[in-house]
């Protein structure tokens, strides 16, 4: 798959919802939000309830777990999704945390795995399939295993780090299009930035998010 000069929108669980029947039509709505604004990819944090398959617990998962299990799907929903996706010219993708997740994006016959940086040392790559795309924000050396491409990415929300310049892609959680926009400029090849509909529905990661209108800046560059 070619990645270069490609932003992927990442709605997180911004689709989380107390009422499960909630959850599928927010993630629709962010489906079409990202297509309109010029976005190559939709990207979901994808989670299945109990929660007791997680491979990478970190401090403070306690307070942020109830948020999963608020935007938890099913496996059908997803796929669901995935064909909305798909039919908007968007590429579908997900960063899972969970063994069972881990297989059901085999399952949905994905075009590439995002392991987010909290993942990446634990991530289970030889149960994975296709290309691997890496941020790099809590460990700079990962298991390497298959077609990897690295992402440069900042642990923090929001970042304050501009791309380097080594990295294939930029994850950036600064909360505004500049550091996105500078990166695509300087030769970077694929982006990837949060973004929000309604600033109600980012959850703690607001600060860190941009809105469609900015998403649709940094789409511009492309």
């Amino acid at each position: 798959m070619n990645f270069d000069r490609f932003v992927i929108g990442e709605a997180g669980t911004c689709h989380a919802a107390v009422w499960r029947s909630n959850r599928l039509p927010l993630a629709l709505k962010y489906v079409s939000a990202a297509a309109e604004a010029g976005a190559s990819a939709i990207k979901f944090q994808m989670f299945n309830a109990p929660m007791d398959d997680m491979f990478c617990w970190i401090d403070g998962d306690e307070e942020r777990s109830q948020r999963w299990l608020d935007s938890a799907l099913s496996l059908d929903d997803w796929r669901e999704v995935k064909i909305a996706a798909e039919a908007e010219g968007l590429v579908f993708l997900a960063s899972v945390f969970q063994h069972s997740t881990v297989h059901w994006l085999n399952r949905l016959n994905i075009a590439a795995v995002k392991v987010a940086s909290r993942a990446a040392k634990d991530f289970p790559y030889d149960a994975s399939n296709g290309p691997i795309l890496v941020s790099h924000g809590m460990y700079q050396t990962v298991p390497c295993k298959g077609e990897q491409l690295h992402l440069q990415c900042e642990a923090n929300y929001p970042s304050t780090a501009w791309w380097d310049g080594h990295a294939f892609g930029f994850s950036d959680h600064s909360g505004t299009p500049e550091r996105a926009i500078d990166a695509l400029n300087r030769g970077c090849n694929l982006i990837e930035v949060h973004f929000y509909v309604e600033p109600s529905e980012a959850g703690p990661d607001l600060p860190a998010s941009l809105t469609t209108d900015e998403l649709a800046l940094v789409c511009k560059e492309i």
